[in-house]
């Protein structure tokens, strides 16, 4: 009888052990599922807030604040969001003329389910002005672009238990802004002494013996833009009389044209899903600006398809570089994978004797995403350079691109097109 006393004593601590096992995994059940209703209504919401003209993302109201550390209202502080502890945006309350604001911040209440199954909260909306931490005109003023904000507040489970609210976020651009790369108002750069501006060279599809940009008229293979060699013939100058072997040109002004201008592809002699634009290959463990003339071919070395260069005509006065350089860049991965990228950019100052080029590095800027962009968008970076440097007349500037080979993918860099107008950008007391 003892025996069988201690048989049930231990069975019965090891069903209540097990029932309060399955209780927890139940309840870790109940919560997964939540969460992902929670997701499910954001990234609905911010779908839909998406598809709102740029001109009406403006909020219809003040937002109510609350006291109540589980109400989202506790992050509005006035006419502001707090995004995170150390930054808050302001909030978008006014539209241009002739249009009218499209985001009403109430709270919506949702269900999802049926009876005692269903999940019910409420979705907090808010749209705010980011200032984006670029130079120049690429960024003038601290009304750049719009965050999109949704909270989704759950309302208590069963137990009783409130969780805090669920926050979701996404950034948005204004379609019709100028394009960048607009010059500077004098004196808004850094340093002091002589006004600083900003002088932009847009890229062109066009070989830099001409000397003005051309039309594009047809897809293409990719150009020979930076080999060198052991001799003229085998270095990418623009005095090249091989057209087939320069740089492309880039300078000014911004390609024109309007969202019926056909997009070109730069290079049809690679494969692979991109809209157009040229394709580049991710080759090489250090930042390249040019690759032997023998290898200009060869996909599986640092070639033509993973070093791609511009050049300025022959400058005829001294430009002066003060040390902010920016690129901005519209691409995107090639074939829509999810990948990292890295590409390195070099601004060059180039001389060119009987044909041979003589080039002094003035600096070089590597920027690292751990994912690129899967439809085309624009990258900016910036970097500076180690001192004021001086291209003197005579001379031209270079800029070299290069995708390194830790990126996950190849990408596509898009230009010379109004809607994509690619460009360098640097910062200048001496502008042309």
């Amino acid at each position: 009888m003892i025996e069988v006393l201690v048989a049930c004593a231990v069975i019965s601590i090891g069903v209540a052990s097990t029932l309060k096992i399955f209780g927890a995994s139940g309840r870790t059940v109940v919560r997964s599922e939540r969460t992902e209703v929670a997701v499910e209504r954001a990234q609905a919401e911010l779908d839909k807030m998406s598809t709102i003209p740029y001109d009406r993302l403006a909020l219809t109201m003040l937002p109510s604040s609350s006291s109540d550390p589980k109400d989202p209202g506790t992050r509005v502080e006035g006419t502001s969001l707090r995004i995170r502890p150390d930054l808050t945006e302001g909030f978008v309350l006014t539209v241009p003329d002739g249009s009218t604001a499209a985001v009403d911040p109430t709270p919506k209440d949702f269900t999802v389910g049926l009876n005692g199954a269903a999940i019910t909260g409420h979705v907090y909306r808010y749209v705010t002005w980011r200032n984006e931490n670029c130079p120049f005109a690429l960024c003038d003023g601290t009304q750049n672009t719009k965050r999109l904000t949704v909270a989704i507040s759950l309302d208590a489970e069963s137990t009783g238990e409130r969780r805090s609210p669920l926050w979701f976020s996404t950034v948005v651009a204004d379609p019709n802004a100028a394009p960048p790369g607009a010059q500077a108002p004098p004196g808004g750069g850094p340093g002091s002494g002589d006004p600083v501006t900003a002088e932009s060279f847009f890229l062109f599809d066009t070989p830099c013996g001409q000397s003005s940009r051309q039309q594009p008229s047809a897809d293409h293979s990719t150009h020979d833009t930076a080999s060198v060699g052991g001799s003229a013939a085998d270095d990418s100058t623009c005095e090249n009389p091989d057209s087939t072997k320069q740089p492309d040109l880039m300078g000014a002004p911004a390609p024109p044209g309007d969202d019926t201008t056909p997009v070109y592809k730069y290079s049809t002699d690679l494969s692979g899903g991109y809209d157009g634009g040229l394709t580049m290959l991710h080759r090489g463990t250090s930042c390249a600006s040019s690759y032997s003339s023998t290898d200009a071919s060869n996909d599986q070395a640092v070639s033509k398809w993973t070093v791609h260069a511009w050049s300025t005509q022959a400058f005829n006065q001294p430009f002066t570089l003060r040390g902010l350089v920016t690129a901005s860049l519209f691409t995107t991965v090639v074939g829509g994978v999810q990948a990292g990228g890295r590409v390195c950019a070099t601004v060059i100052d180039r001389q060119t004797t009987s044909g041979v080029p003589t080039d002094r590095v003035l600096g070089t800027g590597i920027y690292d995403l751990s994912s690129w962009p899967t439809d085309v968008r624009r990258l900016t970076f910036s970097f500076n350079l180690s001192q004021e440097e001086t291209v003197p007349a005579g001379d031209r500037l270079v800029l070299a691109l290069q995708l390194r080979g830790e990126s996950g993918a190849d990408i596509s860099i898009l230009y010379d097109h109004p809607l994509f107008p690619s460009l360098l950008e640097v910062a200048t007391t001496t502008p042309l």
